[in-house]
C-alpha cells in the first residue's frame, strides 16, 4: 500500500483529502503547523513548520512517501494583502524547502503542487484553458505562479515527479469563514441565535466562479496523482459558474429569520477577478473525473456545519 505525506494536513482541504485516502486504506501521514486545529487527523501526523528544511528532512527520510500532495499555504487573497511577506514565505520558500528536501534525500515520489486558478487573474478568454498565461493580480495569486515555477525547476534540475494542479473555486464543510459562502453561512446561525442584528453586510458578490465541493475535489487530487503527466498542468474545476450573489440568496433562502442583504463599501477590493471560469477538459480527460456533488447540497451542508458547531 502507498505512503502518502500531505503537507498542510490539518487545513479545510487536507482535513476532507486524509479522510479519504485513509478510507482507501492508503498509508497516511503529514506535516501541521496548527496544534489547534490538528485533532483527530488520520494517519501519522507530524508538527513541522514548512519555513524550515531540516526538520522537514526528518520528517520526510523518516516517511519516505510514496506521494505528496502539496497543500500547504496561506490560502485567502485578502489575507495574502495583509500579510504578504508571509505568504511568500509559506507558499513560495516552503515549496522550495519542500522540494529542496526531496531532492537532498535522494527521495522521487509523485509530487502533486497543488496551486490556484487565481493565477490566471483578468483573462480574456472563457472558459480558460491551461495555456492561458499567468496573470496574478494578488500577492497569493503571483505566490502560486512562483511556487509553480519552483516546481518546474526540480522537474528540469533534479527529475522530480512534478504535477501541478490548478483547482477552481471549492468549498464545503469545515471551511475557514474567512471565505465567502463559509462566512455568509456563519453569519446566516448567528442572526437565527439572535447574536447579531438581521442584516448580512457583503463586499463585491457581482463575480462569477466555477464552484465544486471540496470532496469532489479531493477526489480529483487522488486521481491526478494516479494518472496525470509529471511537467503538466491541469484546470479542476466544475465548469458550472455561479454569481455569487446567486450563493448568497440561496443560503439566506434557508435562514430560519427574514435577513436583509447590504453591501459595505469598506469590503470591495480593488482587484477582484470578475470572472473566473475555467476549462477542465483536459484533466477530465486524464482521469476520467466529474464532480458528482450538487453545489445547493454542498451550501445546505455548509449551513448546518455552522449550525451545529
Amino acid at each position: 500500500m502507498k505512503k502518502i505525506f500531505i503537507t498542510g494536513i490539518e487545513g479545510f482541504v487536507g482535513h476532507h483529502l486524509a479522510d479519504l485516502l485513509s478510507a482507501k486504506n492508503y498509508e497516511v501521514s503529514g506535516i501541521y503547523f496548527d496544534e489547534t486545529a490538528a485533532a483527530g487527523l488520520p494517519g501519522k501526523p507530524y508538527q513541522c513548520d514548512i519555513r524550515g528544511i531540516e526538520p522537514l528532512k526528518k520528517v520526510l527520510a523518516d516517511i519516505n512517501p510514496d506521494w505528496v500532495f502539496h497543500l500547504a499555504a496561506i490560502s485567502s487573497v485578502a489575507i495574502s494583502y495583509r500579510q504578504p511577506s508571509v505568504t511568500f514565505d509559506i507558499n513560495v520558500q516552503g515549496t522550495w524547502n519542500l522540494l529542496a528536501a526531496l531532492a537532498d534525500l535522494g527521495l522521487k515520489p509523485r509530487i502533486a503542487l497543488v496551486s490556484s486558478c487565481e493565477i490566471y487573474g483578468r483573462a480574456s478568454g472563457f472558459p480558460t484553458p491551461e495555456t492561458a498565461p499567468a496573470q496574478p493580480v494578488s500577492p497569493y495569486a503571483l505566490s502560486k505562479v512562483l511556487a509553480e515555477e519552483v516546481g518546474r525547476f526540480y522537474l528540469r534540475a533534479a527529475g522530480s515527479d512534478v504535477v501541478i494542479l490548478r483547482p477552481f473555486t471549492h468549498t464545503g464543510p469545515g471551511h475557514s469563514e474567512v471565505f465567502v459562502f463559509p462566512s455568509v453561512a456563519k453569519r446566516i446561525v448567528e442572526i437565527e441565535r439572535g447574536n447579531h442584528e438581521p442584516v448580512l453586510e457583503v463586499g463585491n458578490i457581482e463575480n462569477r466562479r466555477d464552484f465544486t465541493d471540496v470532496r469532489d475535489m479531493v477526489r480529483a487530487y487522488l486521481l491526478a496523482a494516479e494518472h496525470c503527466q509529471a511537467g503538466e498542468a491541469y484546470n479542476i474545476t466544475s465548469g458550472k459558474s455561479l454569481i455569487i450573489k446567486e450563493g448568497i440568496e440561496f443560503l439566506l433562502s434557508q435562514a430560519k429569520k427574514k435577513i436583509e442583504l447590504k453591501i459595505d463599501p469598506d469590503r470591495l477590493r480593488p482587484n477582484d477577478i470578475p470572472v473566473l471560469n475555467g476549462d477542465g477538459s483536459k484533466f477530465a480527460k486524464a482521469t476520467g473525473w466529474k464532480p458528482e456533488r450538487e453545489f445547493k447540497q454542498t451550501l445546505l451542508e455548509l449551513l448546518e456545519y455552522y449550525r451545529q458547531r
